[in-house]
């Protein structure tokens, strides 16, 4: 797959499958070395991705939706330093980003990314990453699960990893990976500051040369910072998991990565505190895919996690869903087309925000999409998108219905 391919596809896969949180994700622009320019002993990719939106409703409200069109501008500055079978990637992406009415407060994002992969003769691997975010509208890298709407106040985010593993026989193998995030925002009624550690180790097995399983047993501590107005010591919470994954090929057209398993996260309680509930539950996060022929792939992914609310007196909420993808390819056309579903459920009220059935807080959550793009030459790339979003909530506020057009050309290696 042509290296010019895969950036103008990303970009508007990035676009069709996102709800209208997602599409204030961090994006990335991906890269193929081999098309890479020397710089010395590192491999430069530069790229230049340009969109403009039309949004129906840029602050996802119920009432009186607000029109708006917004326009960016992102550049991707990556640098590979190839080490034998190892390499270091070094990405500095500064974005710009104007409404064509609102007047938005912090117009510029940074993003930096550091990644290492490093392979041993022993057999031994090495992962290495670090991102540092500064940013306002990317809410998907403050709330994963979906909660947070709309923030327009900048936030910072810090997010390190490493992870290895090691195979003690032909079939047989450990692995550990360590994480660590740490979240700073300004604006404390929009989400709480929180650090994230992450622990995880276990086994190994080659199923077949194309195919691996691993059982892991995970550990997850969670701090939820308290602001100078209120405590949010009951969100504190640690967790203990077992999974089960399987990550490969399971024929030559079927690929998977999926984890399945069973969480219990415990959380602080002092007195006085909301009566908060501790999750315990089945978990599972991941895809399968199939290679049809011209080009064409469908992809099946699904969710459910717990996640950290910081809605009324909640501490988490679960989140569980699905969604179906087709991508398609041919020549110089390419295309997506896909829907998703997502239910979030609460476990009390807020004391402020009453919900309207009395119960607590469940948010339906429908999106589909359409896009279609054209490859000019091999640097250059025009995309086109059509995304429709529908969050039915019994909390009235948290609903709303989007619609969004987007258009976007990719220049770059």
């Amino acid at each position: 797959m042509k290296t010019r391919y895969l950036i103008a596809c990303f970009s508007l896969f990035c676009v069709v499958i996102s709800t209208p949180i997602l599409a204030q994700e961090a994006e990335r622009i991906p890269v193929n070395s081999d098309e890479a320019i020397p710089v010395g002993p590192f491999l430069f990719s530069p790229a230049l991705q340009l969109s403009w939106q039309d949004r129906d409703n840029i602050f996802f409200t119920p009432d009186d939706p607000v029109r708006d069109q917004v326009y960016l501008a992102k550049a991707r500055l990556l640098f590979e330093l190839p080490i034998f079978e190892s390499y270091l990637q070094f990405s500095y992406t500064p974005q710009y980003r104007d409404y064509k009415d609102y007047e938005l407060e912090d117009k510029w994002a940074h993003f930096v990314d550091v990644a290492g992969a490093f392979e041993f003769a022993s057999g031994f691997r090495l992962n290495v990453a670090y991102n540092y975010i500064i940013g306002n509208l990317e809410v998907r890298e403050v709330d994963p699960g979906g909660e947070l709407i709309w923030g327009d106040r900048k936030f910072t985010k810090n997010y390190a990893a490493v992870g290895g593993d090691y195979f003690i026989g032909q079939t047989d193998g450990i692995n550990f990976e360590l994480t660590w995030a740490d979240v700073d925002h300004e604006d404390p009624d929009l989400f709480y500051d929180y650090t994230r550690l992450f622990a995880t180790a276990g086994w190994l097995r080659q199923i077949s040369p194309i195919l691996v399983m691993s059982v892991n047993y995970g550990h997850i501590d969670y701090d939820a910072k308290n602001s100078e107005y209120y405590s949010n010591s009951f969100r504190d919470s640690s967790s203990d998991e077992v999974t089960v994954g399987l990550r490969g090929q399971l024929s030559p057209v079927v690929a998977t990565e999926m984890v399945v398993g069973y969480r219990l996260t415990s959380y602080d309680r002092q007195p006085g505190d909301p009566p908060v509930e501790d999750f315990k539950g089945v978990i599972a996060n991941g895809f399968i895919s199939w290679d049809l022929s011209h080009g064409s792939v469908i992809r099946l992914d699904l969710l459910r996690s717990d996640y950290p609310s910081n809605y009324g007196p909640n501490s988490h909420y679960v989140a569980t869903g699905g969604s179906l993808m087709y991508n398609y390819e041919r020549g110089s056309f390419f295309g997506q087309a896909r829907g998703r579903y997502q239910n979030n459920d609460y476990n009390l009220l807020a004391p402020l925000s009453e919900t309207d059935d009395g119960k607590p807080r469940s948010d339906d959550i429908a999106t589909f999409g359409l896009g279609l793009g054209f490859r000019f030459t091999e640097i250059l790339s025009l995309w086109g998108t059509y995304l429709y979003e529908d969050r039915d909530s019994n909390l009235y506020e948290a609903s709303y219905t989007t619609n969004i057009f987007t258009l976007g050309l990719v220049l770059g290696f």
